[in-house]
C-alpha cells in the first residue's frame, strides 16, 4: 500500500525577534521566557527561573544539548535513515541499507517531536527498539504558551514511560490545592522529555526539519516512510523597499524503514491525512494565552511616564492575588471569570515556585470570532464597556464586584506581551468513531465498519493526532501519555509471542540478534488493532466529559454535572490511569 499525503503542511517559522519594552516583562521571571537557546535544557531542569539570565550560559556541560537545540534541519542526533537528493519525490533507491531485515526488526518510526512523540519514543527504547523521531519544525522555537495542568493519571503514566523524565518535574510543578494536580509551563515537560531523549542518542535519532510525505506498507518485513525538507520562508527586500516572502524549495528526501510507524504529529496530523481519516474540526472557540510578571524589572528605558504609570498600577492591582494558584476574587471562581455571554478569562498564579509569575487565557465562543477579533480586548469589549457604562448611583455590591473584575482584566492586558495578544488559537478537536459493539467479537466496531480510531496496517496514531479533545483540565496531554504506556505494554506482549525481546542483554556484544524479536506483519497489525481497541472506550468517555465541561464553562458553570458521589467515583477512575 502506497499512501501519499497530497498537501503536506508547512509552518512558517517566525524569524523576527520581538523588541522588549517596559510592558513586555522581565524575562527572568516569565513563563514564556524567550531566553537564548544558550540557557539550555539541562540548566532549565536544574535551576529555578530566577537563576536564569537571558543570553547567558555558565554551564559548560550543556554544550551537547546546545548543539542540538541550535541545529538546522540537517542536524541529526543518532544514526540511521537514508538521505539523498531527488528531483522526484517518488524516486526510490532500492539498494539502500534500510532494507536490512534484522535492523528493521528493531526500528520504529515516530512522526512528531511533541510531548506524545518524545514520550512514546522513550517507552519504546525501554523495550529495546531503535527509534527515529521525525519533526517538521527546524528548531524547538521559543518557550511560549499557556499552562499545562498535569493530572494524576498523567503523572502516573509518565512515571511508567520514563521515571527519569518525571523526577525533575516533581519539584518544578506548582501544586494545585486540594488535588494531586500540578501546574507547569508546557515546555517544562517537553524539555524534561527532550533531555532524556538526547541522553539516549545511541538508540534514538532525531531528524529536524522534515515533513511527512507518504508511506509504503506493502513489504512483508517492514514499512517505509518518506519525508521531504520542510520549507523555510525567508524575507527579501526588493528595490522599492518592500518585503517579499520567498519559499525555499528543497529537494532533499529522507527515507526511513521499520516494523511500524506511530503518528504523533498533533491535531493537523499529516499521518492522519495519509490514512484518509477525517481532519480536525473547529469547535467554534478561539483562545489567546500567555504569561505576565508582577515583579518590577526596574529597567531604565525611554518609555514615557504615563506608560510606566499604567504598568505599575497594573502590577499593584494584581500582586495581592498571588497567594493561591487558582485565583478566587471578584467574579473569579477557581481561576476563571465568566465575561458576558461568550467569553471566559482564566488567571493562574505560579508565585509559590516562580515569584510574581501569572498565566492568563481569554477564550471566546462568539460566532466568527476568529475572523472578527484580532485582539482579546476586541472579544471582551462588550463586557468591559457594559461595566463602565453601568455606573449606578446605588453602587451595590454586585456592581463593585464587576468593576473589580474588569480592572483585573485590564491590568492583565496592560502587562501582557503584545505578540501574544495578537496571536489567537482556534480550538479544534478530532472526534472519535461512534460506538457500535459487535455482538460476535470482544471489540468495539465503529459505525463505518472499522475498529480502533483509524490506524491501519502497521500505522497507528496517538495523542492529539488520534483524539484531540477540548481543553478543560489537562486530559488531552494525559491521554497522550496513557497511549504511550498502553502501546509499549502491547508491543512487549507481542515481543513475547514473537520469540523474544528487542533488548540485547549483552551490552558489550555487537551481536544484536541474540534475543531479537522477530515480528511478522500480522503480529504488528494485530498489535495496532489491540492497542486502539483497548484504548477507545476510556478515551471516548473522557473525551465526552471534557467536551461537556468546556461547554458548561462558557455558561459560567465550573462545577461537575454529576452528583458529588458520582463525580468522586468518576475522578477516582480517571486518576487511577492505566
Amino acid at each position: 500500500m502506497h499512501r501519499h499525503h497530497h498537501q503536506p503542511r508547512h509552518q512558517q517559522d517566525k524569524q523576527n525577534q520581538h523588541q522588549q519594552r517596559k510592558r513586555n516583562i522581565n524575562s527572568n521571571y516569565r513563563l514564556n521566557n524567550c531566553h537564548s537557546i544558550a540557557a539550555t535544557i539541562l540548566f532549565l531542569i536544574c535551576m529555578p527561573w530566577s537563576s536564569m539570565k537571558t543570553g547567558t550560559n555558565n554551564n559548560s556541560n550543556n554544550n551537547y544539548v546546545l548543539a542540538f537545540m541550535t541545529a538546522g534541519p540537517s542536524r541529526v542526533i543518532g544514526s540511521g535513515g537514508t538521505q539523498h537528493k531527488s528531483s522526484s519525490r517518488n524516486e526510490r533507491n532500492d539498494n539502500d541499507n534500510d532494507y536490512d531485515k534484522d535492523k528493521n526488526q528493531k526500528q520504529i518510526i515516530v512522526v512528531g517531536g511533541g510531548l506524545a512523540g518524545l514520550s512514546v519514543s522513550l517507552g519504546l527504547v525501554k523495550l529495546g527498539y531503535r527509534v527515529h523521531i521525525v519533526e517538521r519544525r527546524h528548531d524547538w522555537g521559543k518557550r511560549k504558551g499557556g499552562t499545562y495542568l498535569m493530572q494524576p493519571n498523567a503523572i502516573r503514566a509518565l512515571e511508567k514511560v520514563c521515571q527519569e523524565a518525571m523526577d525533575p518535574l516533581y519539584e518544578m510543578g506548582v501544586p494545585v490545592p486540594n488535588s494531586e494536580c500540578k501546574m507547569y509551563a508546557w515546555w517544562m515537560v517537553r524539555d524534561s522529555l527532550l533531555k532524556q531523549v538526547m541522553l539516549m542518542n545511541n538508540n534514538i535519532s532525531l531528524h529536524m526539519g522534515w515533513s511527512f510525505s507518504d508511506i509504503e506498507d506493502d513489504h512483508p518485513d517492514f514499512i517505509k516512510a518518506r519525508f521531504t525538507r520542510t520549507q523555510q520562508t525567508q524575507t527579501q527586500k526588493d528595490d522599492d523597499g518592500t518585503n517579499t516572502q520567498i519559499d525555499n524549495e528543497a529537494e532533499d528526501v529522507l527515507d526511513l524503514t521499520g516494523i511500524m510507524l506511530v503518528g504523533a504529529d498533533g491535531v493537523h496530523s499529516a499521518v492522519r491525512a495519509s490514512l484518509d481519516l477525517a481532519p480536525a474540526t473547529q469547535t467554534g472557540s478561539v483562545c489567546w494565552r500567555g504569561s505576565i510578571s508582577i515583579t518590577d524589572d526596574d529597567d531604565d528605558d525611554d518609555d514615557d511616564a504615563i506608560d510606566n504609570n499604567n504598568i505599575n498600577n497594573a502590577r499593584k492591582l494584581l500582586a495581592p492575588l498571588l497567594t493561591s494558584p487558582l485565583l478566587t476574587t471578584g467574579k473569579m471562581v477557581l481561576g476563571y471569570i465568566k465575561c458576558g455571554p461568550y467569553c471566559v478569562v482564566g488567571l493562574k498564579s505560579f508565585h509559590s515556585k516562580y515569584p510574581g509569575v501569572m498565566t492568563w487565557t481569554v477564550n471566546t465562543k462568539e460566532p466568527d470570532a476568529a475572523v472578527k477579533f484580532s485582539h482579546p480586548r476586541d472579544a471582551l469589549g462588550a463586557y468591559l464597556d457594559s461595566i463602565t457604562k453601568n455606573d449606578n448611583d446605588d453602587d451595590d455590591d454586585d456592581d463593585e464586584e464587576n468593576k473589580k473584575t474588569a480592572s483585573l482584566i485590564e491590568a492583565v492586558l496592560e502587562l501582557a506581551d503584545p505578540e501574544e495578544l495578537h496571536h489567537s488559537l482556534p480550538f479544534v478537536t478530532i472526534g472519535l468513531p461512534e460506538e457500535n459493539q459487535d455482538e460476535n467479537a470482544n471489540v468495539n466496531v465503529n459505525a463505518n465498519g472499522t475498529t480502533g480510531w483509524g490506524g491501519t496496517g502497521r500505522v497507528t496514531l496517538i495523542g492529539d493526532a488520534a483524539h484531540a479533545m477540548r481543553s478543560a483540565g489537562g486530559q488531552g496531554g494525559a491521554m497522550a501519555f496513557e497511549d504511550c504506556v498502553v502501546l509499549a505494554r502491547i508491543l512487549e506482549q507481542t515481543q513475547a509471542l514473537s520469540g523474544g525481546n528487542a533488548n540485547d542483554n549483552d551490552k558489550d556484544s555487537d551481536n544484536d540478534t541474540v534475543d531479537d524479536v522477530h515480528h511478522t506483519r500480522a503480529s504488528i497489525e494485530t498489535a495496532v488493532l489491540e492497542f486502539e481497541n483497548s484504548r477507545l472506550p476510556r478515551v471516548r468517555t473522557i473525551w465526552n466529559d471534557q467536551w461537556e465541561r468546556a461547554e458548561r464553562a462558557y455558561k459560567g458553570d465550573f462545577k461537575p454535572s454529576r452528583t458529588e458521589e458520582d463525580e468522586l467515583k468518576y475522578q477516582a477512575w480517571v486518576d487511577k490511569g492505566v
